[in-house]
């Protein structure tokens, strides 16, 4: 039997199924026999996502000191914030412990404002990178070399400006992309070589302008082609009139002008009402190899999930964005990874918790309520050390205290975030105004205004007249009009491909990337080809331009 709510954020109606209220009470811990239940929630499904991912920045990054070695360093934290900050040695050292922090819990305080004041003394990692050569201004990273600016972003070589994207070697501005070389303004592309100003293409080389291509080689301006090469607006050409084609886009403003033509065209052609691969009873998009998974997006290889994005390898969660692998019965987490099991309400933890409850930047744990930073510790209470009969007598009282308090059940307020509204990726997915976030009581950060310095330089039409030492030169975006550089690497790489220089910051050609994306968002619509009109949900929006198809009228519209 579903439950009809009305969302405590948005006040939109949802409904909370039969199969939600299984799960919610098949999480629920029990201690000496008795179960307390996790009650249903009381956000709809976006607003939980939304909240939880107000914990998570990625991509504003900033110089400040770091609180151990009082030396200067990058950090997701500007200077200006309430927390102790160590660069990512000294945090993944010995050097401290965060048991040090251990305090009793106060059951004349709610329960959030105890974790927060506990989160704002324990020492956080300055950004989340490990094992990077030459790469230090990412953030979400693992294993990049000689990169710069990647976010979410694994075993990268030679790249710059890429978000959840691994596996590529120097590739520029590009979301979404794997196993891929030398592209450029690039989304939701796989194994593919010398690719532009493209999107949703596989096991291609030489492609401009196109979108949803697999195995082609050689075309510009087309779309819904499979084992094709020399094609231009869809249409066979020879060689010679595609090479024509291409070495006019040194030029940026006949750049611009085949941008344009390449949206006219892309519009009008049919697209996928989803895209989702080798799943059984899924509803999402971009969802692969996956079982009874709703609601999911930028995932594969799920079995009874729902509400979750971006996650691999997992089975029986609600509720979670970043990362998961391999984990199981976990509910409402953000950014934490790799064989988590039986967790709830927690972010930034990885590598084999289990039975943890609102905890952070938790490593290897077992049995934890409200912990921050500890390694391989158990029966843990806000970094407080305790028995595992004291552990559970405790707890049980702390949940009861919290239904009282109506945090039980709940996320964190995005109030409580460590970071302002719009340095998350909360403001990517869901942009608000300043006015809008001062409203929820949320956070807003203003940018540094030393950073915008009019700049009079005049960037060549054509790459082969710009000179080497505009890496020298400040530039000025021309969208936002905040400055920007262009770096060695990247110079080389334009002039090699024979790409114009970028006339907009690396923020804004990210923000008219992910833009191209459909948001994570189900609409009940019907299929747009002439004659069809066969009911189907999709990501298209009603409004949009583009044409979306059924499964059969868009396999029956490649060719």
């Amino acid at each position: 039997m579903s439950i009809t709510k009305d969302c405590k954020n948005c006040g939109a109606k949802f409904e909370i199924e039969d199969e939600d209220l299984q799960f919610y009470e098949k999480i629920s811990p029990e201690f000496n026999g008795k179960k307390y239940l996790i009650p249903p929630p009381t956000f709809c499904p976006t607003c939980r996502h939304q909240r939880r991912i107000a914990f998570r920045n990625e991509r504003s990054l900033y110089k400040r000191t770091c609180d151990f070695s009082k030396k200067n360093i990058i950090s997701m934290y500007s200077q200006d914030k309430p927390y102790k900050i160590y660069d990512q040695e000294v945090w993944w050292s010995d050097k401290w412990d965060p048991m040090e922090y251990g305090r009793d819990y106060d059951f004349n305080k709610p329960f959030f404002e105890q974790l927060v004041e506990l989160q704002k003394v324990v020492p956080r990692m300055s950004l989340n990178v490990i094992n990077s050569e030459n790469s230090y201004f990412t953030n979400y990273a693992f294993g990049n070399k000689d990169s710069y600016l990647l976010y979410t972003a694994d075993y990268n070589e030679e790249c710059l400006y890429g978000r959840f994207s691994n596996k590529n070697y120097n590739c520029v501005d590009f979301n979404f992309t794997y196993d891929c070389t030398q592209c450029y303004e690039v989304i939701d592309v796989k194994k593919c070589t010398k690719c532009f100003f493209s999107q949703k293409c596989d096991n291609s080389s030489e492609l401009y302008f196109c979108y949803d291509m697999k195995n082609c080689h050689n075309c510009m301006f087309s779309t819904n082609l499979r084992n094709k090469s020399f094609y231009i607006f869809n249409k066979q050409v020879t060689e010679e009139e595609f090479n024509q084609f291409k070495n006019e886009i040194s030029s940026y403003e006949n750049l611009q002008q085949s941008l344009q033509k390449a949206r006219e065209f892309i519009e009008k052609q049919p697209h996928k009402y989803l895209e989702i691969v080798n799943c059984e009873n899924c509803i999402g998009d971009y969802l692969r190899n996956s079982k009874n998974a709703k609601y999911c997006y930028d995932s594969f290889n799920l079995q009874d999930v729902k509400y979750a994005t971006n996650i691999f390898d997992c089975k029986d969660c609600y509720d979670w964005d970043f990362v998961s692998i391999g984990s199981e019965l976990c509910y409402e987490m953000v950014s934490s990874a790799i064989q988590m099991y039986n967790c709830k309400f927690t972010m930034n933890s990885w590598e084999g918790n289990q039975d943890l409850y609102y905890c952070d930047l938790c490593l290897g744990n077992k049995n934890l309520f409200g912990c921050v930073s500890l390694r391989k510790k158990e029966y843990c209470i806000l970094n407080k050390q305790y028995t595992k009969e004291q552990y559970e007598e405790l707890v049980p009282k702390i949940i009861e205290h919290m239904k009282s308090t109506g945090e039980w059940g709940e996320f964190l307020s995005a109030k409580y975030s460590p970071f302002a509204y719009n340095e998350t990726i909360a403001q990517d997915y869901f942009p608000l105004t300043k006015e809008q976030v001062a409203s929820k009581g949320w956070e807003w950060k203003d940018p540094d205004k030393k950073e915008y310095v009019k700049s009079n330089y005049e960037i060549a039409d054509d790459i082969k007249d710009v000179p080497d030492n505009i890496t020298a030169e400040m530039l000025q975006c021309e969208e936002c009009g905040k400055n920007y550089r262009i770096i060695p690497l990247e110079l080389k790489f334009y002039k090699e491909m024979g790409i114009p220089v970028p006339r907009k910051c690396p923020d804004c050609r990210y923000k008219n990337r992910i833009a191209k994306r459909n948001p994570r968002k189900i609409y009940d619509r019907k299929c747009m080809k002439e004659d069809c009109n066969k009911e189907i949900q999709t990501t298209y929006a009603p409004e949009k331009p583009e044409q979306a198809y059924c499964d059969e009228c868009y396999n029956n519209s490649i060719y």
